[in-house]
């Protein structure tokens, strides 16, 4: 193990003292000082946060949990919150001692306490540089509040569902015209006071859809009413309401109701976005292009505000089937052939749920709009018989009864209609138009995606003016229903205090480097081993001329001297090619790897294809065992020196080598401490109910947070809290202790994707699981490491704009890598910042959110905001500082890898625990070579 052969030495000797204290009931855990009691639920002038109370109790946990101290504890000498550093200790070992057995370290249930406070209410950290900058948050004035009456609306027909605004807002026109409530376009409706007609009202409308008149019968019926003045609560320190954190999600809702109304009605919404079709589109390729629009939504921080961004979005193209199917199946299909297999599949999956106009040629009388259910039989071959019960094609049915000839019989049709009605509508692709601003949420394309981010990507100045334009276009303090309810907006951003935190030094094997800019240049690796056996492997098809191959003898020159750069020896490899051809390339691959299944490493160069991945990915991980880094053929045929660098970066973190570290060791990792990361990623929409989720969880193992181990496990589709998280730590933890003789004494958890709405369901479940998972491999029940959870947020519309040039950079003008903002803008009690850990490559950089939501290490904003900083500049793949901690970008990798194993494999979603096999990588990767998923 290298690196930590020195924590072995004194984890041995360690591990006897903790023999000896076992036998007197005594803990691998350090002792407050004597007669210290953990501190009671503290008023902070009336504000707490959150409420994990007023809940339902939740099961009790397994026998030897703890509660865990959600508290944050006062300072000790241990664990100084001012920022002063003890003097580093030789290694891991300590002197353990007995833990004091106070009520965060018996089983209690997490519904007694609340979430973390701020130690200074109404102030944030003080390490860096001040600076002023501005955000896109637009400051609520809220005035005159009195309740809110929430209406309950019964549209009949709910179909479609594009339709009830206007639905609605013809009712508003028929019957209270002088007012103007707040629609949520589904059932819920908002009015600043009691409408004119008591508590009850029903009427008919009829409305124009889809050209044709069509009536719906309207029923608004009193609910309840809504306390808005808890908005203004929220943020004095004197409200009851915020001991327990009662969020009032209700009061939010209704605000952002009443500020969405308008532009819901003109636009077209998706989530808490608004699109409009741009006069000059942007063609994205393969049937899809991009609508621009804009994002708003209510946020509370220390007061209310409302975040507006610009958005964008694909949206299919409007435009003949046919026309589509060419753009779809590429320039090399042409619509003169009948379609391939693999075609056929990529165009159904396109067709699937997407509304058509269907118009025969002439004849406008024939127009329908319809829903596509799948491509079916092409018009030449779908037989069926008619009302006469006469056997024909769809083609001769056109030909003969509607006399509209078909110039394309060999496509496929498109079956339309009740998937019951017998026989199938079936419709010809050629009479058919993809309708106009249709919402989709399927996943796009690599292209699509390469090309959106391109797009998308603009300056701060560019993209503040956009915002700017949006918002005078929007002119919200002119909005009627804005206006009812006494709601301004301000159109300025928002001016906030913020700092800019030091770098880390970064430790190399005989230097150290200065972090600039987000970057550093890269010095000898710390440890590396050496590459002495090893295989450059070529991937090609059986009909590829050996001529248009890459041929990779320079390519292995340039890995054996940038590996000297490094300070690692690379030895010249062997060289090697293997044919694969359809459908039996899996089979091909991991028959060769088996030949080179005594390798310390297989470089292999693939086709630019996906597929061929992960059939590498699967064959030598999960079939023969053996080490395997991927290099696309591109990158053979004209090497770059810095692509080769960043390669053996990865290689030498997959052969268990130590890249760099930080220079100064964080308070935290200087006694035993597992940073670990946690992420869960879903299947795309079509895709949910026959694919799984997955939940993938890194654990570091050295005393640098550096290495890591990852598990994953099936989930079923959606389900966002992890299920089987208890056993998840527990093997963590035996792996950790395996590594360094010794069990963690602290765990700072690392928790991405969870929205604010499952905060409490996270505390009670996940928290719950690390206690019992601790527990696991301890069955005295002695075992109580401290906790710090957080939650890891990526998915916001926050941005922050510098105020003058001096604050930035880099040529977008963004703010620079260290930015962190916890006042103004966060949570009013609880501990939360956005930080800018980055420098942007290209457009705006995204800020990332965190959240503290429970504490034993009484970790404050300082430690914590710094130590998140220093752990974006250990991910092993680059030398630059990454936008959030490594652990959670290694949560992404696992997980992405999991989803390949799982590739064109037979899942019972029913029974998942049938698959977990798929998830079983060979145990010589795991236990030699942890890292392999860099």
């Amino acid at each position: 193990m290298g690196n930590n052969k020195k924590f072995s030495k004194a984890g041995q000797r360690e591990k006897k003292d903790n023999q000896a204290q076992q036998q007197t009931g005594s803990l691998s855990q350090q002792q407050p000082p004597a007669g210290k009691q953990r501190p009671q639920p503290s008023s902070h002038s009336g504000r707490g946060i959150a409420s994990v109370s007023e809940r339902q109790p939740q099961p009790a946990a397994a026998a030897g949990t703890q509660g865990g101290g959600s508290r944050d504890k006062k300072p000790s000498q241990s664990g100084r919150s001012d920022g002063s550093r003890r003097q580093p200790q030789a290694g891991y070992a300590g002197k353990q001692q007995k833990p004091e057995q106070t009520k965060a370290h018996q089983e209690v249930s997490l519904t007694d306490f609340v979430v973390p406070l701020r130690k200074q209410l109404k102030s944030g950290g003080t390490k860096g540089r001040a600076i002023t900058i501005e955000t896109n948050h637009l400051a609520l004035i809220l005035k005159d509040f009195k309740p809110a009456i929430h209406y309950d609306v019964a549209i009949e027909p709910d179909k479609p569902k594009k339709s009830m605004r206007a639905v609605m807002e013809q009712f508003r026109m028929d019957n209270y015209p002088k007012r103007y409530p707040a629609f949520d376009g589904v059932r819920n409706l908002y009015s600043s006071s009691l409408l004119p007609f008591g508590h009850e009202i029903m009427g008919d409308v009829t409305i124009n859809v889809n050209e044709k008149s069509k009536t719906y019968k309207v029923k608004v019926k009193f609910a309840a009413e809504v306390d808005l003045q808890r908005l203004v609560d929220y943020f004095e320190s004197t409200a009851p309401a915020n001991i327990h954190m009662v969020t009032p999600q209700e009061a939010i809702q209704c605000l952002d109701i009443i500020l969405r109304s308008a532009p819901a009605l003109n636009c077209i919404p998706v989530g808490r976005s608004f699109f409009t079709k741009p006069n000059r589109l942007i063609d994205l390729g393969e049937g899809m292009e991009i609508y621009n629009g804009v994002y708003q939504s209510a946020v509370l921080g220390w007061k209310s505000f409302l975040n507006v961004d610009v958005s964008h979005k694909a949206f299919p193209k409007t435009m003949n089937v046919v026309d589509l199917v060419e753009q779809v199946c590429g320039s090399y299909y042409k619509r003169e052939n009948s379609l391939t297999r693999q075609n056929y599949k990529v165009v159904n999956n396109f067709m699937k749920m997407l509304k058509i106009v269907y118009m025969i040629p002439n004849q406008p009388n024939s127009k329908r709009i319809v829903r596509v259910n799948e491509l079916d039989r092409p018009a030449s071959e779908a037989w069926f018989r008619n009302e006469e019960n006469i056997e024909m094609t769809v083609a001769d049915y056109f030909a003969n009864v509607k006399q509209a000839r078909l110039t394309y019989p060999h496509l496929p049709c498109l079956w339309v209609g009740s998937r019951q009605r017998q026989p199938k509508i079936l419709l010809p692709m050629e009479f058919c138009t993809i309708e106009a601003n249709q919402v989709t949420n399927r996943k796009m394309t690599s292209n699509q995606t390469s090309k959106m981010i391109k797009s998308a990507a603009t300056s701060t100045i560019i993209r503040k003016q956009k915002i700017m334009d949006a918002v005078r276009q929007a002119n919200y303090n002119s909005d009627p229903c804005a206006t009812e309810f006494s709601i301004s907006v301000n159109a300025d951003f928002t001016e906030v205090p913020a700092r800019i935190l030091e770098p880390p030094s970064i430790r190399y094997k005989n230097s150290s480097v200065k972090v600039q800019e987000g970057k550093w240049g890269a010095g000898k690796f710390c440890t590396s081993n050496q590459l002495q056996n090893w295989t450059v492997l070529t991937i090609a098809y059986h009909e590829e001329e050996r001529t248009k191959l890459p041929a990779p003898e320079k390519f292995s020159e340039m890995m054996v001297n940038q590996g000297r750069f490094l300070g690692m020896t690379v030895v010249p490899p062997k060289i090697a090619m293997v044919r694969i051809q359809r459908p039996k390339e899996k089979e091909t691959i991991e028959a060769k790897f088996n030949e080179l299944s005594d390798q310390q490493l297989i470089l292999v160069i693939i086709p630019d294809q996906k597929q061929i991945y992960s059939y590498v990915k699967q064959a030598a991980e999960i079939s023969v065992g053996v080490m395997t880094q991927c290099v696309k053929r591109k990158n053979v045929f004209s090497p770059q020196s810095s692509t080769v660098r960043n390669l053996l970066l990865k290689v030498n973190a997959k052969l268990n080598g130590l890249n760099h570290t930080l220079y100064e060791t964080p308070r935290c990792l200087k006694e035993p401490c597992m940073i670990m990361g946690a992420d869960v990623t879903h299947p795309s929409p079509e895709s949910r109910g026959s694919v799984p989720s997955v939940a993938a969880v890194t654990a570091s193992h050295d005393r640098y947070a550096f290495k890591y181990n990852i598990t994953c496990r099936l989930q079923q589709s959606t389900q966002e809290i992890i299920t089987d998280l208890a056993n998840i730590v527990k093997e963590h933890l035996t792996y950790f202790e395996k590594t360094n003789n010794i069990k963690p004494k602290r765990i700072i958890f690392f928790r991405d994707g969870v929205s604010e709405g499952q905060f409490e369901i996270v505390v009670n479940s996940e928290v719950q699981a690390v206690r019992r998972g601790c527990a696991m491999v301890d069955p005295t029940g002695n075992y109580k490491p401290q906790l710090t959870f957080l939650v890891v947020q990526k998915r916001h519309h926050t941005r922050f704009f510098p105020m003058s040039q001096r604050d930035s950079e880099d040529r977008n003008f963004n703010v620079p890598a260290g930015t962190v903002v916890d006042t103004e803008i966060t949570h009013p009690t609880a501990l939360d910042f956005y930080l800018v850990s980055h420098a942007s490559i290209q457009g705006v950089a995204r800020p990332t959110k965190y959240r503290k939501l429970w504490d034993d290490n009484d970790m404050q904003e300082d430690e914590l905001e710094e130590l998140t900083y220093h752990l974006c500049h250990l991910f092993a793949r680059c030398t630059r500082s990454v936008s959030y901690p490594a652990p959670t970008y290694y949560a992404h990798l696992a997980a992405a890898r999991a989803k390949i194993y799982c590739e064109n494999k037979s899942i019972d979603m029913n029974n998942l625990a049938r698959s977990k096999g798929l998830l079983a990588v060979k145990d010589n990767i795991i236990k030699d070579t942890p890292m392999y998923f860099v």
